[in-house]
């Protein structure tokens, strides 16, 4: 169970109020509508809700990482998605009785959580709050897509180009140099996320270091020259 999960998010903090579809909501509008989600703090490697279980919350994370896996025939674990800050995933629970995925933490994390029947009502209240809510969605859908695009089209040094700008932007704000980060992940599991083997991952890493782009010993990372990083991407 997460710790403090009996608090209520303040109107100012609420994720679905902050997001950029719902920011030029009047503050009138934005204090009758309040803040439906409960937040809750979660500790490192805690399972939020596992695959099978029933369907029973909608969350939204505020700070900190979480993975979404799918449990192979093999009994192993595939990553099939990374959660960042400001994303809304147990999306299931609005349609489906079950979830399909298992979510756990990879850092402490701040999770906001609130129902299916809470969040339809507040869809209820008002048609631009529905509307912004269907622009938010649309939104969720291209960053899929851009990432089913990534995985699709890239090779192997601009995926994990992208893949280290992405973490190191939920990290902290982005800077132009001298970004630090302690990686979440293994290197197994970053080859699970990127389809890359590990050795893939190794020799890029090298790479990366040998061309100053980067910084690493062990999971601690520093991000030398972003802009330069960015580039490699999008070759």
């Amino acid at each position: 169970m997460p710790d403090d999960s009996h608090m209520t998010c303040d109107i100012g903090n609420c994720p679905l109020l902050l997001n950029t579809f719902f920011a030029k909501l009047p503050a009138e509008q934005v204090s009758r509508l309040g803040c439906i989600f409960r937040l809750g703090r979660y500790h490192k490697n805690q399972i939020i809700y596992a695959e099978g279980g029933s369907a029973q919350q909608i969350l939204a994370l505020r700070s900190g990482l979480v993975k979404l896996v799918k449990l192979l025939e093999n009994g192993k674990e595939r990553i099939v998605r990374i959660v960042f800050p400001g994303e809304l995933f147990g999306l299931e629970g609005l349609k489906e009785s079950n979830y399909g995925l298992t979510s756990v933490t990879l850092s402490e994390s701040e999770i906001c959580v609130t129902t299916p029947d809470e969040f339809f009502s507040f869809l209820r209240r008002d048609p631009e709050v529905a509307l912004n809510l269907v622009r938010f969605l649309v939104s969720e859908i291209g960053k899929v897509r851009s990432q089913v695009t990534d995985m699709s089209f890239k090779d192997a040094r601009m995926k994990l180009a992208t893949f280290l700008l992405t973490v190191s932007s939920s990290e902290q704000a982005p800077a132009a140099k001298g970004v630090s980060m302690t990686l979440p992940f293994s290197r197994q599991e970053i080859s699970e996320i990127l389809e890359l083997s590990p050795e893939t991952i190794s020799r890029i890493l090298s790479a990366f270091r040998r061309e100053r782009l980067i910084e690493a010993r062990g999971r601690r990372l520093t991000i030398r020259d972003r802009n330069a990083l960015a580039k490699v991407a999008q070759r």
